[in-house]
């Protein structure tokens, strides 16, 4: 992997942003390779969005096995490119899963096993120079899911979206002081400008 080249992670809950902004800045960086998360590839989400407690560990194996994919050939992205944009990292993943063990719905056993699995592949993960944090109101994502019409997530609801943020919240102070951090509040859209603007400060792109 090329020293020179930088990695910026979008990260976020439901519908806060990560896909419109990773878009934006795939046509407005330049040199850059985009990783756009597909969720509806997950064969297990609506079964998991349904009955949490039953399909919790599938779904959560399932993102790992499509996160997995993205190494396949992440040497020859990073050799080739001088900005790599993920839209959501595998470092963020473990917010879900603690979320869904909190909740009872992964027992201790599948909590385990799944978090040895994520340990692995962030250890085989490209470092993280800066990760992008997009938040947004309950009402808000709400309204951008309705929009959107992804069948499966006809039954998130507030208290969800709630639960979900408030992982957030407990997992960022805990990021590496290695890498920058910059959090936008995206109501009233993604501020690209300003992400730019900060980008450029912090990273020199």
């Amino acid at each position: 992997m090329s020293d020179a080249s930088i990695c910026i992670a979008i990260s976020g809950g439901i519908a806060v942003g990560k896909t419109t902004l990773a878009q934006m800045l795939h046509e407005k960086l330049p040199n850059n390779y985009t990783f756009f998360e597909e969720p509806g590839e997950n064969p297990f989400l609506a079964d998991f969005y349904s009955d949490m407690k039953r399909w919790a560990f599938h779904s959560r194996i399932a993102m790992l096995a499509l996160f997995s994919e993205r190494f396949l050939h992440i040497q020859d992205v990073f050799r080739n490119h001088r900005v790599i944009v993920m839209d959501r990292s595998i470092h963020e993943l473990i917010t879900f899963a603690n979320l869904q063990f909190a909740k009872g719905n992964l027992s201790q056993r599948e909590f385990k096993t799944y978090s040895q699995i994520l340990n692995s592949f962030i250890a085989l993960s490209p470092r993280v120079d800066c990760m992008i944090y997009l938040h947004c109101s309950p009402s808000t994502a709400l309204t951008r899911i309705s929009q959107r019409g992804r069948g499966y997530e006809r039954t998130v609801s507030e208290q969800y979206i709630n639960e979900v943020t408030d992982q957030y919240q407990r997992w960022i102070p805990s990021l590496s002081s290695e890498a920058c951090v910059l959090d936008y509040n995206t109501d009233s859209g993604v501020p690209v400008r300003q992400v730019m603007a900060d980008l450029s400060s912090k990273l020199n792109i």
